[in-house]
C-alpha cells in the first residue's frame, strides 16, 4: 500500500506535469493530490488558493523549461447576497447600479496566480472580481463566459436558475473541459492586444462543474503552450477531484476576510448537519477513490512496463525482419553478381591474355614494314597513294597506344569484377584476417562511377590518407557492407548538397570524401570517412543508427543501412561506430575496431 501522507508530500513538492505530455498516471497522481487539498481548510477561498497555487507551481513545460501557465484562476458562482459589501458594490457598478435581487448569480473570482504580482491577489483584479449573470441575454454578451458555460455542458438559461430541485439532476452529470486550442485571434478570448499577444498565450483550458448548491465552479488556465487533444480528455476527471475538495465548503463560509451575516440557531444546526453529512460522504468517497487511485497507479506502472517491453520486442522484430529481407536480397544479388562476374571474367581473361602476343605480332609487322621501306625506298605510284590515304605514319605511332589502352581497360574491368566478387560474397560469412585498405579501395572502385562528374552532378574527389596497418580479424563481407553503407550515404549527402549550390560555390569548395586510417594504442584500427556536405542537426544525429530511420525521400532509403552497420561494428565485433556532424560542416564517421578479436566476444 502507498503511504498517503508521504505520497502527497512528494507530489506537492517534487512532481511536475507537462500538459503537452500528460499521461494517465499524471492524471491519477494530480487528482489524488487535488482531492486532499481541502484538508484543514476553513473556507472555500482557502481551498481554492491551495488548488490554484498547486496547479500554477506544478504545471510546467519541459520544452521551454518554464511554468505552463501565464495566469490561472478559479471562479465560482455565488449569490449576490453572500458577497461582501465591496464585491456587491463592484457587481452593481457593472450593472450600471440597476436594482439587484439578492439571489442574482455572480461569477466570482476566488483565487488567482500568475506572472505579474497583481495577478496573485484577487482583490487587485480590475475586471473579474464578481461578474453578474443577470439573465441569458447578459451572458450572451460575454463570449468567453457564454462559451465556457456551454462547453461545461450547461445552457446559459440554467445557470441563472434559482430552483435547486431543477438543478439536482444535473449536479452529478455536469463536469467538463473548456478548451480553446488557439488563443490568438479567438473571439472567445478577450484582451488580444493587451494580454494574449504580449504574454504569448497559445491556448486556454478550463475545467469545472456544478456543485450541489447549484453553483458552477471553474478553473481557467491561460497557457504559453499548445495542448494536444489527448490531454483535454485526461483533464475531465480533474474537475471531479476539484469538486471533491470544494464539496465540504459548498454551503459554508466562502471568504477568509469576510464575516458573513449571522444565522439563527436552527439555521446553524441545519447548516452544521448538512455540512457534517457532506463531509462524511466526502470522506467515504475519498477513501474509495484513494483505493481506486492507488490501484490505478500500480496497474498503470505494470501496464506501462508491459507496453514498453512489448514496444522493444516489436521494434526488435521489425528490425530483425527488415535485416532478414535485406540479407536475403543481398545474398540473392551476391549470387547473381558472382555468376555474372564469372561469365564476364572468362572472355575478359581471353582478351587480356592475348593482348601481349597481339602487341608482339603488331610490333613484328611494323618492323618488317620498316625493313621494306628501307629496301624499297621508291614504291610504285599505287602504293604511294594508299600510304597517303591511310596515313601510315600516324597508324604506326597510334597502334601501340591503342593496344596499351585496351590493356588498361581490361585490367580495370578485371579489378571491378574482382571487387564485385569480393564485396557480394556475404553468404560465406568468412571470419579471417582482412586487409582494411584493400576493402576500402575495392568499395571505392565499385562507387567510382557515382563520383565522376555528370551533367547533373559535379565530381566528388576522394582523398586517402593511409597509415600502415596490420591485418584485422573481421568477417570480410560485413566490413565491405559497412564501408559501402557509409560511403554511399556520403555520396548521397554531397549530391543533395550540390543541388542547393551554384556552380561558382561548387568551384570554390569542391565536393570531397576524405578517408583516413591509423592505429590507436596498438590495439585498434581507426577508419575515418568524412565529407564536406551539408551536415546534420543534433536531433537527426541522435537517431542516425535507429532502425528504419531515414532522412531520404520515399523509395531512396530503407533506414536499415546504418543500423545494420552499427550492429556489425559494435555488437558483432565489439568496436565503436560514431558520427560527428554539425549543420554546414559536413559529417565524419569513425569506425574503430580491435585488431584482434576474442572468439568469445564475437556475436554470430
Amino acid at each position: 500500500m502507498l503511504n498517503l501522507n508521504y505520497t502527497l508530500l512528494n507530489f506537492k513538492k517534487l512532481k511536475m506535469y507537462d500538459l503537452t505530455q500528460f499521461s494517465l498516471r499524471d492524471m491519477s497522481e494530480c487528482g489524488l493530490v487535488l482531492r486532499q487539498l481541502g484538508k484543514d481548510s476553513h473556507t472555500t477561498e482557502d481551498v481554492s488558493n491551495r488548488i490554484i497555487k498547486y496547479l500554477y507551481e506544478n504545471l510546467i513545460s519541459k520544452d521551454i523549461k518554464e511554468k505552463s501557465c501565464v495566469l490561472i484562476r478559479m471562479f465560482q458562482m455565488i449569490s449576490y447576497k453572500k458577497l461582501s459589501s465591496e464585491l456587491q458594490e463592484y457587481a452593481s457598478k457593472l450593472l450600471n447600479n440597476q436594482s439587484v435581487t439578492p439571489n442574482l448569480k455572480c461569477l466570482t473570482l476566488l483565487s488567482t496566480a500568475g506572472e505579474k504580482p497583481e495577478w496573485n491577489l484577487r482583490q487587485k483584479s480590475s475586471g473579474h472580481k464578481a461578474i453578474p449573470l443577470a439573465n441569458k441575454a447578459a451572458i450572451a454578451k460575454i463570449p468567453m463566459i457564454s462559451r465556457l458555460i456551454q462547453q461545461l455542458g450547461l445552457d446559459p438559461g440554467q445557470v441563472v436558475e434559482t430552483d435547486l430541485n431543477l438543478l439536482a439532476d444535473l449536479e452529478q452529470k455536469m463536469y467538463n473541459v473548456f478548451y480553446v486550442a488557439d488563443a490568438l485571434g479567438s473571439p472567445y478570448i478577450p484582451g488580444q492586444k493587451s494580454f494574449v499577444i504580449p504574454f504569448n498565450i497559445k491556448s486556454v483550458i478550463g475545467f469545472g462543474g456544478l456543485l450541489p448548491s447549484g453553483n458552477i465552479f471553474v478553473v481557467l488556465m491561460f497557457l504559453k503552450v499548445k495542448v494536444p487533444r489527448e490531454t483535454i480528455d485526461l483533464l475531465k476527471p480533474l474537475a471531479l477531484s476539484v469538486k471533491m475538495a470544494l464539496l465540504p465548503f459548498d454551503q459554508g463560509k466562502i471568504f477568509s476576510d469576510y464575516q458573513e451575516q449571522a444565522m439563527s440557531q436552527s439555521e446553524l444546526k441545519d447548516k452544521d448537519r448538512i455540512i457534517e453529512q457532506l463531509q462524511s460522504k466526502n470522506a467515504t468517497l475519498n477513501q474509495l477513490l484513494d483505493v481506486s487511485e492507488k490501484s490505478t497507479l500500480i496497474q498503470s506502472d505494470r501496464l506501462e512496463k508491459a507496453i514498453a517491453e512489448q514496444q522493444k520486442t516489436l521494434e526488435k522484430l521489425q528490425t530483425t525482419h527488415g535485416q532478414l529481407l535485406h540479407t536475403e536480397k543481398m545474398s540473392s544479388l551476391g549470387q547473381m553478381v558472382a555468376s555474372v562476374a564469372h561469365e564476364i571474367n572468362n572472355p575478359i581473361n581471353y582478351i587480356h591474355g592475348n593482348i601481349t602476343p597481339a602487341q608482339e605480332y603488331v610490333q613484328d609487322i611494323l618492323e618488317l614494314l620498316d625493313m621494306y621501306q628501307q629496301e624499297f625506298p621508291h614504291p610504285t605510284p599505287e602504293i604511294k597513294i594508299k600510304i597517303a590515304e591511310i596515313d601510315l605514319n600516324f597508324i604506326k605511332k597510334d597502334l601501340n597506344k591503342i593496344i596499351r589502352s585496351m590493356e588498361i581497360g581490361t585490367e580495370r574491368i578485371y579489378e571491378i569484377i574482382k571487387s564485385m566478387r569480393n564485396f557480394y560474397r556475404f553468404e560465406k560469412a568468412e571470419f579471417k584476417q582482412v586487409d582494411v585498405h584493400e576493402a576500402i579501395d575495392s568499395t571505392l572502385m565499385l562507387l567510382d562511377n557515382r563520383m565522376k562528374a555528370t551533367t547533373f552532378y559535379p565530381e566528388i574527389r576522394v582523398i586517402k590518407e593511409y597509415q600502415e596497418l596490420p591485418l584485422v580479424d573481421f568477417y570480410a563481407g560485413q566490413l565491405h557492407q559497412v564501408l559501402m553503407n557509409i560511403l554511399s550515404n556520403a555520396i548521397d549527402a554531397l549530391d543533395e548538397y550540390n543541388k542547393q549550390r551554384t556552380p561558382e560555390e561548387v568551384r570554390k569548395n569542391p565536393s570531397q570524401i576524405k578517408v583516413c586510417t591509423k592505429i590507436l594504442n596498438k590495439e585498434w584500427v581507426v577508419i575515418s570517412i568524412a565529407d564536406n556536405g551539408l551536415g546534420m542537426p543534433e536531433e537527426v544525429n541522435k537517431k542516425l543508427f535507429d532502425s528504419f530511420f531515414t532522412t531520404k525521400s520515399s523509395g531512396k532509403g530503407t533506414g536499415l543501412g546504418l543500423s545494420i552497420s552499427y550492429q556489425i561494428i559494435v555488437e558483432k565485433h565489439v568496436g565503436k561506430l560514431l558520427c560527428y556532424s554539425q549543420p554546414g560542416k559536413g559529417a565524419e564517421f569513425i569506425i574503430q575496431i580491435p585488431i584482434r578479436q576474442k572468439i568469445s566476444q564475437l556475436v554470430l
